[in-house]
């Protein structure tokens, strides 16, 4: 096998790519132009490698060249640090960083690795110290491990198994309490006439761009600086026939969205934002919407709803089941 790595800030992505993400399953988020989109307000240079066996495209990677930066100074987009690690994750959503052919066994995976790793490491040379890999499956950790690496167990992501035919049995296999919970939030969100809820197929690019970035602002770390994601990436999610928002509005102006990915199999949830109360942000919206993706997601007759991370114990509650995660770092 071998690999080509690809700079979106100057070459062409093929079209192997995205047909490649399509023969996979992935979501939209993985389209080449989301990604080129992303590359521009990054602080760390992206890289997307293509592996082929053969003529034939077997594997696809995503991620970021991360090293010491001072973050007081402008970050020209692309530049390399000096040294650093390379972290497979897919950015700005924060998912795998990798895509595997359907045809891979777990050997063929643990080649398309190793193709992908060389080239990395033939690029940046000796300012390479090691490889981090976000989002792992435990079917995948044998593929990217290695002697000096460990695999380390994180947050786990979530699944809803979709069973039903009507949002009424889902709400009824619920424990009573969490059960009426949803019910009663349902039944005040409807009661308030001032908010208008939809699952659309485009919003204001603007509007969710602004929405979006408060929230993942709120929820950094201490220290880290995290660029806004730009509102040229909504314009394109707009336009992707597979996505889907769920919208609150007040009037014209959005309270609330969230944005959600038909596979063909499965819906997977992506991003969310809400005003701030002090901006006529209303409560429990989230948990509303929660119970709209479901609603979504059984109409559409899929067979999972994936809400990802974050809140595991709470989205446990609602049904979904946990699948273990793991991040492997390492030289």
């Amino acid at each position: 096998m071998h690999a080509v790595l690809l700079d979106p800030l100057v070459d062409p992505v093929p079209g192997a790519w995205d047909g490649l993400v399509a023969a996979t399953g992935a979501p939209a988020l993985w389209r080449s132009a989301l990604l080129v989109t992303a590359a521009w307000a990054a602080q760390a240079p992206t890289v997307l490698g293509v592996v082929s066996d053969g003529s034939e495209p077997v594997a696809l990677f995503h991620g970021r060249f991360q090293g010491p930066t001072d973050v007081r100074r402008f970050a020209r987009p692309g530049a390399v640090p000096v040294a650093g690690v390379f972290e497979c994750r897919l950015a700005p959503a924060s998912i795998a960083g990798y895509r595997f052919a359907r045809s891979l066994d777990a050997a063929g995976r643990r080649a398309a690795v190793v193709a992908f790793e060389s080239a990395v490491r033939a690029r940046f040379r000796w300012r390479v110290a090691g490889f981090c890999y976000r989002h792992v499956t435990e079917d995948v950790v044998p593929a990217v491990s290695g002697r000096f690496r460990g695999a380390i167990a994180v947050s786990p992501d979530t699944v809803l198994d979709v069973e039903w035919t009507a949002v009424a049995d889902y709400l009824r296999v619920l424990p009573p309490k969490w059960r009426s919970q949803l019910r009663k939030i349902r039944a005040t969100v409807a009661e308030d006439t001032a908010v208008r809820r939809e699952v659309a197929a485009a919003v204001p690019a603007g509007q969710a761009a602004r929405l979006v970035n408060q929230v993942r602002d709120r929820h950094r770390s201490p220290g880290v600086v995290r660029p806004p994601i730009p509102e040229r990436y909504f314009t394109l999610l707009n336009d992707d026939p597979s996505t889907r928002f769920t919208a609150y509005r007040a009037g014209s102006d959005l309270l609330a969205v969230s944005t959600v990915h038909d596979t063909g199999a499965e819906l997977v949830m992506s991003y969310w934002g809400i005003r701030d109360r002090t901006e006529g942000g209303r409560p429990n919206l989230y948990f509303d919407h929660y119970v709209a993706m479901v609603e979504l997601a059984i109409a559409s007759g899929r067979r999972a709803l994936l809400p990802g991370k974050g809140m595991t114990h709470i989205k446990e509650r609602f049904g979904a089941r946990t699948v273990p995660n793991f991040v492997v770092v390492g030289r």
